[in-house]
């Protein structure tokens, strides 16, 4: 990745690069108007490295219709190493729009090669996300070892302070997992103060809410909360649909909170029966539910008072999933019967 002197006017900002770009910023516009600015230098510039280095900017800003355009500039670039960096960055957005399956994804991404060490480590970062989207804690585990390693080598001032953030996100997740909370929820709230991208900001929250279950009711709430009211500012209505019924009745009814709670999803309708003391209840709606997870076992060992289904709950968590924390639900159940 090339560097080039600073050039002496704005006008020449198509042949800048984007640290060149920065200092002016700096130097002549608020700091407000910069994240503006740099989205529109990424679409403008001709700069290679820029080029590459916009793909990750756009990303973590969520400015989703400009990535497209700019992965398709990288994509038709006579260099190599834009067409890399476009090409992975295609299956990042597959991911999100999931036109491919989660296995399928993994698979191009373990046979995807590139010599370009910060690709390398966005390349580290999606099968990370992989990882923990199919529970393969253990896994994602080895790779954050060697993204560790690799994330060191990366100087560059505006893509190092890009891929800080990301990690951040990852060590909050991981340490989460392994129920080490302290240091979870350090790199939670630096990846807070962090963030910019709406949707990130929104599953942050969720998640730090539910980091809460085994502590606070009041924390996870205020946290739910945030991430619900970032989701209708946004217009983020999937996230809206996972938080009202998925994760607020979860939360409510771990809580013994389930009054004026409702869901479509017969598991956590079956949760809220639970907190209610509505066996019975919670034994007809999880008949009904064909899912065998952790989770699932875990409602059914509660709603049965069942010690050998809550035993098996917290063996998955623990054997298929490397979960450390939401094990403790069923041992918690345990040590109440």
């Amino acid at each position: 990745m090339s560097r080039r002197n600073f050039p002496a006017h704005k006008t020449d900002i198509c042949f800048m690069n984007v640290e060149q770009y920065l200092i002016w910023l700096e130097s002549y516009v608020d700091i407000e108007e910069h994240p503006k600015r740099l989205k529109e230098f990424f679409l403008k510039t001709n700069d290679p490295y820029s080029l590459c280095v916009g793909l990750e900017y756009l990303l973590m800003y969520g400015y989703y219709t400009e990535l497209d355009k700019l992965v398709e500039r990288n994509k038709h670039h006579k260099n190599n190493q834009n067409r890399e960096w476009a090409y992975l960055y295609e299956l990042v957005i597959a991911k999100q729009k999931r036109t491919y399956k989660r296995r399928e994804l993994l698979e191009k991404a373990q046979r995807f090669k590139t010599d370009d060490i910060p690709l390398q480590c966005i390349q580290l970062f999606f099968m990370i996300s992989l990882y923990f989207d199919l529970f393969e804690h253990e896994m994602l585990a080895n790779k954050l070892d060697i993204l560790l390693e690799k994330i060191k080598k990366v100087n560059y001032p505006v893509l190092a302070p890009l891929l800080n953030r990301r990690l951040n996100l990852v060590l909050f997740n991981h340490y989460w997992i392994r129920n080490e909370m302290i240091l979870a929820r350090k790199h939670g709230f630096e990846a807070l103060d962090g963030t910019d991208n709406s949707y990130h900001l929104a599953n942050l929250h969720i998640n730090l809410s539910l980091s809460y279950i085994f502590e606070s009711f009041e924390s996870a709430k205020y946290h739910l909360n945030e991430a619900l009211l970032i989701a209708k500012e946004k217009n983020i209505p999937r996230m809206i649909e996972i938080i009202n019924q998925h994760n607020m009745p979860f939360i409510y009814a771990h809580f013994n909170r389930p009054d004026g709670i409702t869901t479509p999803i017969k598991s956590e309708q079956a949760h809220l029966a639970i907190a209610k003391g509505e066996l019975i209840t919670a034994q007809r709606l999880l008949s009904e539910v064909t899912e065998d997870t952790p989770f699932t076992k875990y409602y059914l060992g509660r709603a049965y008072q069942d010690r050998r289904l809550l035993l098996q709950s917290y063996n998955e968590f623990l054997e298929y999933r490397r979960d450390h924390f939401f094990a403790r639900l069923p041992l918690t159940a345990l040590k109440k019967l």
